[in-house]
């Protein structure tokens, strides 16, 4: 299992866009300023979540994980599977990529339009 990245701060699933299969989880952290993380999923085949996390920690799967967690998916799920705080939640996707920056609720994300979000 390799370490993405983790952050001690409250996450929810922000969208998911059908159209592109695409997942993005915000966490806007208002008692600290105006400090934004977006995560994005782009291509997801397959996910399993919570609607927020209290901190997030990202791995990508290593074989063994990707027998523990879909043990029967042969080659049904395409992209690499992502851990999502140790197995809580996880997301088979074509990357994970994020971006921190002062934005806020209402600010455009750095990922491009997201029907739906600023």
């Amino acid at each position: 299992m390799k370490k993405i990245n983790s952050w001690n701060r409250k996450f929810q699933v922000w969208q998911y866009s059908v159209s592109h299969s695409t997942l993005l989880l915000r966490s806007v952290n208002a008692e600290r300023g105006n400090s934004r993380v977006d995560v994005l999923f782009p291509a997801v085949s397959l996910m399993h979540l919570k609607p927020s996390f209290g901190a997030l920690e990202i791995h990508e799967a290593d074989d063994d994980d990707l027998l523990k967690f879909l043990p029967e998916s042969g080659d049904k799920h395409h992209g690499k599977l992502y851990l999502l705080n140790h197995g809580e939640a996880y997301v088979c996707a074509a990357q994970c990529v994020w971006n921190e920056d002062d934005g806020d609720h209402h600010s455009p994300s750095r990922f491009g339009p997201l029907r739906g979000t600023p």
